[in-house]
């Protein structure tokens, strides 16, 4: 094979399949990149077996057909170090040769193209689409709250549940829940009601999504998923084991206090009580009452903290006590100008939501 291809926009892809491969040598040529030259187009291919991806390359000249297994982390950097416009890539005995025409020629010894397995195409016939953008904010909002130490169940991943025209994503680490709705449109008939995906590739999915209104379709079997984006289609294995029945901990509104406050408020008052926070002594006290809002820390041998911001709230004194982090970590995946409204009830866990189906639970500290 031997393509020319614009170097900036082939780094771009050839990193996002390279992220791919396999970062063990549990089967050494999996770290590396297949590619399929055709004269309809340039097609590349990574696996590390758990995941696999299919990605069709744009702005490429074809000169011959063929395949090649290119090596991952020497390409790569050869494109990153390179200044051109336009580079050459061919393989011949087993060879890759990369050149820049008057300025690099160089030669890497290489796979056998036969040995590389071929990554699954998108042939489902029941699916949903929900567009790109919904789909990755769902996974930002939720992917912190997963736990891959524990071993009663299967937390290390986020749930999705498909009920008619919507998907829920769900993620809790048994001290704290986020989910999310968005809405999907179903083709045919899902052939599993819930499916648990692992964060590493939740994780991939949510950082090459793009931010427009295009959609991904999502097929389901028993042992794994499969997305069609753009001119991509990636796989993952589920992740095995149950996931807690989490619907029966969600606690109603009704009878609690409700505050409501900006996400860009809250954040950096939480930040700034929190600097004198330490392992031994964690922990915020969120007091809440006529007018104001009062967060107090404390450290041994470092100080206190106490942070006072007037908000817009009247009625009875509310206190509690909760990890920053915990907090912190939902704040940073909202926008500043996002209402955010809790709910508390004394000794209970907090609740947040927001108006775009979004819903966080946090245990309170003792």
């Amino acid at each position: 094979m031997k393509i020319t291809c614009n170097r900036a926009k082939f780094l771009q892809q050839f990193q996002v399949a390279a992220s791919v491969a396999a970062a063990r040598d549990v089967r050494p040529i999996l770290q590396n990149v297949k590619i399929k030259v055709t004269k309809k187009n340039v097609l590349l291919q990574a696996t590390d077996t758990e995941v696999g991806i299919r990605l069709i390359v744009d702005d490429c000249e074809v000169h011959k057909t063929g395949e090649a297994v290119l090596p991952a982390k020497r390409l790569k950097l050869m494109l990153s170090e390179s200044t051109a416009e336009t580079v050459e890539i061919e393989s011949a005995d087993n060879k890759i040769i990369f050149k820049v025409a008057g300025k690099a020629d160089i030669e890497l010894d290489a796979w056998s193209p036969d040995e590389f397995p071929d990554v699954e195409d998108f042939e489902e016939k029941s699916y949903l689409e929900i567009p790109a953008s919904t789909f990755s904010e769902m996974i930002r909002r939720t992917i912190f709250a997963t736990d891959s130490e524990n071993a009663r169940y299967a937390l290390g991943g986020i749930l999705l549940e498909f009920q008619g025209d919507k998907i829920t994503a769900v993620a809790t680490d048994g001290k704290r829940l986020a989910f999310l709705d968005g809405a999907a449109v179903t083709t045919g008939e899902m052939a599993l009601e819930t499916a648990i995906l692992p964060s590493k590739a939740m994780a991939f999915l949510e950082r090459v999504l793009s931010e427009d209104e295009q959609p991904v379709k999502v097929g389901i079997s028993q042992s794994r998923a499969i997305f069609k984006f753009q001119q991509a289609v990636f796989f993952t294995r589920l992740v095995e084991g149950k996931f807690p029945k989490w619907r029966s901990i969600v606690p109603e509104t009704e009878g609690r206090t409700q505050i409501d406050i900006l996400a860009g408020a809250l954040l950096p008052d939480i930040r700034l009580a929190d600097t004198v926070s330490t392992d031994y002594n964690p922990g915020i006290v969120f007091i809440f009452e006529n007018g104001k809002m009062t967060l107090k820390g404390s450290g041994n041998e470092v100080g206190k903290s106490s942070v006072e911001t007037a908000i817009s709230y009247t009625g009875e004194k509310v206190e509690t006590k909760l990890d920053p982090k915990f907090v912190k970590d939902f704040l940073r995946v909202l926008p500043a100008d996002k209402l955010v409204s809790l709910y508390f009830a004394s000794g209970e866990p907090v609740l947040a939501k927001t108006d775009d189906d979004y819903t966080y639970i946090v245990m309170p500290m003792s």
